[in-house]
């Protein structure tokens, strides 16, 4: 197991539950001396089909509707550190909990890149860790084979839980993905104060809400991932989950990495941001602001 790094003090939310001992889940904010904002940037044109060769020249950034200079750009590739949160709930069938497991190992095996992080967290009543960060995919394929199913759905308490952690991977570019089939049945958090939280966090968050014999919340998911950057996609029927894991993995591989100078003080207020590309006609997608530290 990997030795815990170190990061930003944090408020103290929930806890993930790892098999001997668990580890505090933490609220992270921008603090004194972090003075980027860092932005990752998903274009695709009217068919949803990803933009690739833009340049810097091509970007303009607003905060509070202030326009920015862009002082780091990258169109390449960046390793990801990602966050696999998978539903377990009595729902989970182990018909359905296979395919999960076979999409989730194709995504990591064969469509991600080898230098891309990632820990596999399940949850259902509580949240558990199965495999904190690793590069070893041997290692979490054996992780995912120990999830088993349990009982009722706290999405948005495992989201919650989760947030913090996936903010400690090691590359600048981090990503929670929760899988899940049903809508939450009892979090303690509600969707407003998950809401918040993620807008303190530079982690992009996405959802796949596989629909098969119930319904899946798409608006309350939507509202958990469309402020990070990242997006919410129903998928009908696990059939259809491993073209929906494919499709994540084509937008992580061709985003777009800027960053602009935080023009604000530590005021403890949500500043938006906005990203445009120039004349184009297309479609972007980025995080909607942030939080700076109140100290």
């Amino acid at each position: 197991m990997r030795r815990p790094r170190l990061w930003l003090p944090v408020l103290l939310t929930l806890a993930v539950v790892i098999p001997g001992r668990s580890i505090s889940s933490q609220q992270a904010v921008f603090r004194s001396g972090v003075d980027l904002v860092n932005v990752t940037v998903t274009v695709v044109d009217r068919n949803g089909r990803f933009v690739s060769g833009l340049k810097k020249e091509d970007f303009t950034v607003l905060d509070d509707g202030e326009s920015q200079e862009i002082v780091n750009f990258s169109a390449d590739r960046v390793p990801v550190s990602l966050g696999i949160v998978l539903d377990v709930s009595a729902s989970m069938t182990p018909e359905k909990l296979s395919a999960a497991r076979i999409a989730i190992k194709r995504f990591a095996f064969d469509l991600l890149s080898p230098n891309d992080e990632l820990f596999l967290a399940q949850f259902a009543h509580r949240t558990t860790m199965l495999q904190t960060w690793t590069t070893d995919r041997d290692t979490l394929s054996r992780a995912l084979d120990r999830a088993e199913t349990q009982s009722r759905t706290y999405l948005f308490d495992a989201v919650r839980t989760t947030l913090p952690v996936a903010a400690t991977g090691e590359n600048t570019k981090k990503a929670l993905l929760v899988l899940s089939d049903g809508n939450d049945t009892g979090s303690r958090t509600t969707i407003k104060r998950l809401q918040e939280i993620i807008r303190v966090s530079e982690v992009l968050v996405y959802a796949l809400g596989v629909e098969a014999d119930g319904d899946v919340d798409e608006k309350s998911l939507r509202k958990i991932t469309e402020d990070t950057g990242g997006r919410t996609e129903v998928v009908k029927g696990f059939k259809n989950l491993d073209k929906a894991t494919a499709q994540l993995a084509s937008e992580l591989n061709q985003q777009y990495s800027i960053a602009y100078a935080m023009p604000h003080q530590n005021d403890g207020r949500w500043h938006t941001i906005k990203v445009n590309v120039r004349g184009r006609g297309l479609n972007v997608r980025a995080r909607t602001g942030y939080t700076t530290s109140s100290d």
